[in-house]
């Protein structure tokens, strides 16, 4: 962050506050985002359930970026977003796929990790119930898909 009174670092998890707030502070603005290597063997994915048009917001979103050591998880990070005022950075959902091979077990883990993280309202958008299950499909989905990629069969 670049402001009045210089630069500062934070996470970028801590930069949401809540609905349409940030811990910016007065004049301050986003100046540089520092992306740590992700190392051999990583893959990430990001998916979001939105209702018609990429130009919607998303009713729910998630992102899970791995690292494997041969077929086993040995890192994980899993968010959700749309689930709760600000995105969820869920510890619970991660440890559910490091150590496994991203077996149906896991996967019904960390899906249920998802869907016990998520913290939704109902609006015009969804209910709070199809939230909660969305957020644990979409969980599976990308760590299927950063699974894949990490092992060098995905996009």
């Amino acid at each position: 962050m670049t402001g009045p009174n210089g630069t500062r670092e934070i996470a970028v998890e801590a930069v949401p506050a809540g609905p349409g707030k940030t811990n910016l502070a007065k004049g301050e603005v986003i100046s540089s985002i520092t992306l740590p290597p992700r190392g051999k063997n990583g893959g990430d994915c990001y998916l979001r359930f939105i209702p018609r048009t990429e130009m919607d917001i998303a009713v729910v979103g998630c992102a899970v970026s791995l690292r494997l050591d041969g077929d086993r998880i040995v890192e994980a990070r899993v968010a959700l977003g749309a689930v709760a005022p600000t995105v969820i950075l869920s510890e619970a959902a991660a440890q559910a796929i490091i150590g496994t091979v991203l077996d149906d077990a896991a996967l019904a883990a960390l899906a249920k990790a998802a869907e016990g993280a998520a913290k939704p309202i109902s609006d015009k958008r969804g209910t709070k119930e199809f939230r909660i299950e969305v957020a644990g499909v979409l969980a599976r989905r990308a760590a299927r898909i950063a699974y894949d990629r990490a092992k060098g069969m995905g996009k």
